[in-house]
């Protein structure tokens, strides 16, 4: 080739190179990725550029000017290599002002030795562009050679360190690292067979050729393959800074790595902990009970919760690790401090039972009320108003069951206890007629008082026949009762009028009605006995009482 078709050559690869850092350098915020992604290849353009003006215009003033122009740009290569491979490896690493000086030694100290005229020599000499036809010649000085020997060990380094983080990552930013490793070693190749093939005086530096090349393809994974597009989140960036402690445990159960967090989890649970926690059983580092209380511990949702220590609760997920064969690596666990929640969980639970206990108290005590408002404060049978609403329900049921008795009771001559003994004894005479009562009623049945001295016991289910034996027992269990009133033994006597429905009535008021008319007549003919009430057939007439203890049968007005 000429050196005019070179000279296009390195014109083309410097605009692909300026072309591929302007990419990079638009995604410069993203990641820093980008920024020694751009400075790469800045130094290509120049290197390239250098080279196409060198065989465009091959004067000697040219060449002065090319040796450290040229240093420069591989200087800008091999840093901005170096730094690009480190970046992605971890994008959380920062170069360092100290370190970028440092790197900026080497590269400067080859500009000024090949800027020098009494050392240019040492760099680069005997500098000739081929002509149509003829090879270009050129020797390279003992700094040149000391330079690339350099410049391919840092470069060597960061493909090192590209190389392991592949081997570590998967996806995208697996494809990402194997591109720029491609396109970082086709350049590299390029460059060793340029230097190898000048080593003896003759030949082309074609290392633009190849440069071309990996911006071609750096701008394809630019564009197509998503390359800066996505940026992995460094294991610093996120392990290291979670507020929950992780914990990597090896199938051993040997504690292999933890973050900061575990790290003061750990020191707070075991404060006579010293020394490094890597290394050691993790039943050594977290205590035997905390350990033996996880375990123990019934896993739920894929997590434990556990007191380790009065006052401390924590909460454990634990996955295991394994590699590509299946074959177990070890566990990572993930610890959180929930001892508030628990705390907050147990108070809210302690004043729910309390308030379970109180709304159970309170129930009690409405319950109370309620069957309060329903008796009698004398005697505790039922009052009137519950009277009237059981004997409306039983009535409403009535149909279903049959038959339904009404019986009212009068204490007799009880006017006269009470002007004799006083209230105070008339009292403990209706307490007594009352617990008489309340002992006569069987499931179903109501007792109540109907004020004063008179009793009404709602019989259910009970027929005329079972109702005045009802009636009958209650009379003679009330007067077998002895009263001591003011230290005499007294008995009372008790009139008792039955009704049933539905031959005497269907309706509450006219039972009621019934039955009072039965209790007049049985006070009327003498007391102390029962008197039931018939269907109305006639004038009303006065039954005589039938032999022995039988009831009297008084037709009713």
């Amino acid at each position: 080739m000429t050196a005019g078709n070179w000279a296009v050559v390195f014109g083309c690869a410097a605009l692909v190179a300026v072309g591929t850092g302007v990419l990079a350098w638009r995604r410069r915020r993203r990641t820093p990725a980008a920024t020694a992604l751009a400075v790469t290849m800045a130094g290509v353009a120049t290197w390239s550029a250098a080279d196409g003006v060198v065989y465009l215009a091959g004067s000697e003033p040219v060449q002065r000017v090319y040796v450290p122009l040229l240093m420069a740009a591989v200087g800008l290569v091999v840093v901005g290599t170096w730094v690009l491979a480190r970046t992605v490896a971890d994008p959380s690493w920062r170069l360092a002002p100290r370190a970028a000086a440092l790197l900026a030694v080497e590269p400067v100290l080859l500009v000024l030795t090949g800027a020098l005229p009494a050392t240019r020599d040492l760099v680069m000499t005997d500098m000739v562009t081929g002509t149509a036809g003829a090879e270009s010649r050129v020797t390279f000085g003992p700094l040149f050679l000391a330079h690339t020997a350099y410049s391919y060990a840092l470069i060597g380094v960061a493909y090192a360190v590209l190389a392991r983080r592949w081997l570590r990552v998967a996806g995208v930013f697996r494809r990402q690292i194997g591109i720029l490793l491609g396109s970082a070693c086709l350049s590299t190749v390029g460059n060793v067979v340029a230097v190898g093939s000048q080593l003896d005086g003759h030949g082309t530096d074609v290392t633009p050729l190849f440069f071309l090349l990996t911006g071609l393809l750096d701008c394809w994974a630019i564009f197509r393959g998503g390359l800066l597009r996505l940026v992995p989140v460094a294991r610093e960036q996120v392990v290291e800074t979670v507020p929950d402690a992780v914990l990597v445990v090896d199938p051993d159960g040997v504690l292999i790595d933890c973050n900061p967090a575990a790290t003061r989890m750990l020191r707070e649970l075991r404060p006579d902990l010293d020394g490094d926690l890597v290394g050691r059983a993790l039943h050594d580092v977290a205590g035997p009970r905390a350990v033996g209380v996880l375990l123990s511990t019934e896993r739920r949702d894929g997590h434990r919760v556990a007191q380790v220590r009065p006052g401390v609760w924590l909460d454990v997920r634990d996955s295991a690790v394994a590699d590509p064969r299946g074959r177990a690596l070890g566990r990572i666990l993930v610890v959180r401090d929930v001892s508030e929640q628990q705390e907050r969980q147990l108070a809210v639970e302690r004043l729910n039972r309390q308030l379970a206990e109180q709304v159970e108290v309170i129930e009690r005590l409405r319950a109370v009320v309620a069957e309060e408002a329903v008796r009698d404060p004398l005697t505790g049978l039922h009052n009137r108003r519950h009277l009237d609403r059981v004997l409306e329900a039983d009535l409403a049921r009535r149909p279903r069951t049959g038959q339904l008795s009404l019986l009212v009771v009068d204490v007799d001559h009880f006017k006269a206890v009470n002007d004799r003994f006083g209230h105070a004894s008339g009292d403990r005479v209706l307490l007594g007629v009352a617990g008489t009562l309340a002992a006569a009623v069987r499931e179903g049945d109501t007792a109540a008082r109907l004020g004063g001295e008179e009793f009404v016991v709602v019989l259910p289910g009970a027929g005329r026949e079972q109702a005045l034996a009802r009636a009958e027992r209650v009379r003679r269990e009330v007067a077998a009762v002895r009263h001591l009133l003011d230290g005499e033994d007294v008995a009372v006597t008790v009139s008792v009028g039955v009704a049933v429905c539905p031959a005497d009535g269907t309706s509450a008021a006219a039972l009621l009605e019934a039955a009072d008319r039965a209790l007049y007549t049985a006070k009327a003919i003498g007391r102390d006995r029962v008197v039931a009430a018939a269907p109305a057939a006639g004038p009303a007439l006065p039954v005589p009482a039938p032999p022995g203890d039988l009831p009297e049968l008084v037709a009713g007005a």
